[in-house]
C-alpha cells in the first residue's frame, strides 16, 4: 500500500515533478494544434488522417510497461531524461518530413516520449510524493498552465512563421522537461521498489524488456477496482484522441484559424485546473470511482456534441466543462492506481494504465476514420459518443452492484 506519511515533499522537489509533467504534457497539447494543421495541408483520405494519430500510441503500446518497469528498478529521473530529450528534437524533424509515412514514423517518436513523460510524472508522485492525491491533485492543476500557454502560441507560430516557426516552439517548450529532471535528486525519497532503493548503474541489457514485468504487471488486474479505473482511464482517452485529430479537422472546415483553435484551450485549461484542485473534497462526499465515472462521461459527451456547437463562444463553454471534467477525475486515476499496485509495482502499474489507454488512442481515431468514410464526419461524432456512453452505463451499473469498490474512500 502507498504510504500515509504526511510529511511535506520539499518545493524543490515537488516542482521538479511539475514540470516534468507540464512540459511533457505539453508535447501533446502543442502537437494537437500544429500536427493536424501540417497534415492537413497533405490532402489525406479521413482513414489516413485518423491513422496518423493512431501511430503515435504504437510505441507506447507496447513499452509502457516495460518503461514503468525501468522506472521501478532504476528510478523514475533517469528514464525521463532519456525520454524528454527526444520529445525535444523530434519536433525539429517535421518540416523536412515530405511524405505522409515519414510523418508516421515520427509521430511515433513524438508519441513514446509524450507518454513516457507523463507515466514518469505520476510515477514520482509515488516515488518521491509518498503517493498522496493533494500531490497528483496539484500536479493535475499545474500541468494546466502548458494547456493555457502552449496550444495558443504555437497557434500563433504557425499563421505567422509557418511549420518552421511552429515545430522550432514545440522543441523549445519540450526542453523545459529535460531541465526538470536534472533538479531531480538521483534518489526517490525512501527508495522505489527494494529496500536499498533504485540501483543507479543502468546496463545495457536492462533495456531489453522482461517477461517476468509484463506477468507482475498484469497480475494488478486481479485487482476488480484497478480494472475499473484502468478502463475508465482509458475510456477517457478516446475523448482526448478525437480531440487531438478530428475536433481539429471539424474546426477547420469551419473556417477557424490556427490561431482561434490554440486560443480554445485556455479555457479548458482553466476549467480543469479548477476542478482538479476540487477532487479532494469531493472525495469526503462520493466515492472516487463514482467522480471518476461521471466526470469522464459528461466530459466524453461534450467533446462529441461539437458538431452542434455552432459559434465559438459555446465551443469555448464546452471545451472549459469538457477540460474541467477531466481535470476532476484525473488526480484519483493517479492515486487509485498507485494505491493498488503497492510500492515495488508503481511504475509498472501507471505503465499497465498507459498500455489501456493507448490501445484506446489507436483504436478511436481509425474506427472515426472508417465511420467518418462511410457516414459522414459529422456522424462520427455522435457514433463515437453513443457507443461510449454504452459503456459507461455497464461500468455504472456494476458500480452500483458493488458498494464496497463504488464507495471505498480516498487514505
Amino acid at each position: 500500500m502507498i504510504t500515509t506519511d504526511h510529511e511535506d515533499v520539499p518545493w524543490r522537489i515537488q516542482a521538479a515533478v511539475y514540470g516534468v509533467g507540464l512540459f511533457s504534457t505539453s508535447i501533446f497539447y502543442v502537437s494537437a494544434v500544429i500536427v493536424p494543421l501540417y497534415v492537413y495541408t497533405m490532402n489525406p483520405s479521413p482513414l489516413l488522417f485518423g491513422l496518423m494519430f493512431s501511430v503515435p500510441h504504437v510505441l507506447p503500446l507496447v513499452l509502457s510497461i516495460h518503461g514503468g518497469a525501468l522506472m521501478d528498478r532504476f528510478g523514475a529521473r533517469q528514464v525521463m531524461l532519456a525520454c524528454t530529450t527526444l520529445g525535444a528534437v523530434v519536433p525539429l524533424l517535421y518540416p523536412v518530413a515530405s511524405s505522409i509515412w515519414a510523418l508516421m514514423v515520427l509521430q511515433m517518436l513524438l508519441g513514446l516520449s509524450e507518454s513516457m513523460g507523463w507515466l514518469g510524472a505520476q510515477t514520482m508522485i509515488g516515488q518521491y510524493m509518498h503517493g498522496r492525491t493533494v500531490y497528483a491533485g496539484r500536479l493535475s492543476a499545474i500541468i494546466r498552465i502548458s494547456q493555457l500557454a502552449a496550444p495558443p502560441m504555437a497557434g500563433v507560430a504557425w499563421d505567422l512563421a509557418g511549420p518552421w516557426g511552429a515545430f522550432i516552439m514545440m522543441s523549445v517548450w519540450a526542453s523545459g522537461a529535460v531541465v526538470c529532471a536534472l533538479w531531480l535528486p538521483a534518489r526517490p525519497l525512501g527508495g522505489a521498489g527494494s529496500g536499498d532503493g533504485p540501483k543507479l548503474a543502468m546496463r545495457g541489457r536492462d533495456m531489453l524488456p522482461k517477461l517476468s514485468d509484463y506477468i507482475t504487471a498484469f497480475q494488478l488486474l486481479r485487482s476488480p477496482a484497478v480494472v475499473l479505473i484502468v478502463l475508465l482511464g482509458a475510456l477517457m482517452h478516446v475523448g482526448n484522441a478525437v480531440q487531438g485529430s478530428f475536433y481539429v479537422a471539424w474546426l477547420t472546415e469551419m473556417g477557424i484559424t490556427g490561431t482561434a483553435i490554440g486560443l480554445l484551450s485556455p479555457a479548458g485549461a482553466i476549467g480543469a485546473a479548477l476542478f482538479s484542485l476540487l477532487t479532494t473534497h469531493l472525495t469526503r462526499y462520493i466515492g472516487g470511482l463514482w467522480i471518476v465515472l461521471l466526470s469522464l462521461w459528461a466530459g466524453m459527451l461534450l467533446i462529441c456534441a461539437t458538431p452542434l456547437l455552432g459559434s465559438y463562444f459555446l465551443l469555448q463553454m464546452a471545451m472549459f466543462l469538457r477540460s474541467g471534467a477531466n481535470g476532476l477525475a484525473q488526480p484519483l486515476i493517479i492515486t487509485l492506481v498507485l494505491r493498488g499496485a503497492g510500492r515495488a509495482n508503481q511504475g509498472k502499474a501507471i505503465g499497465l494504465r498507459g498500455t489501456a489507454n493507448r490501445i484506446a488512442s489507436i483504436i478511436a481515431p481509425l474506427a472515426m476514420g472508417l465511420i467518418a468514410e462511410a457516414a459522414g464526419l459529422k456522424a462520427a461524432f455522435y457514433i463515437v459518443g453513443a457507443a461510449v456512453s454504452i459503456a459507461m452505463v455497464a461500468i455504472a451499473v456494476y458500480l452500483w452492484r458493488r458498494p464496497d469498490i463504488a464507495n471505498a474512500e480516498e487514505q
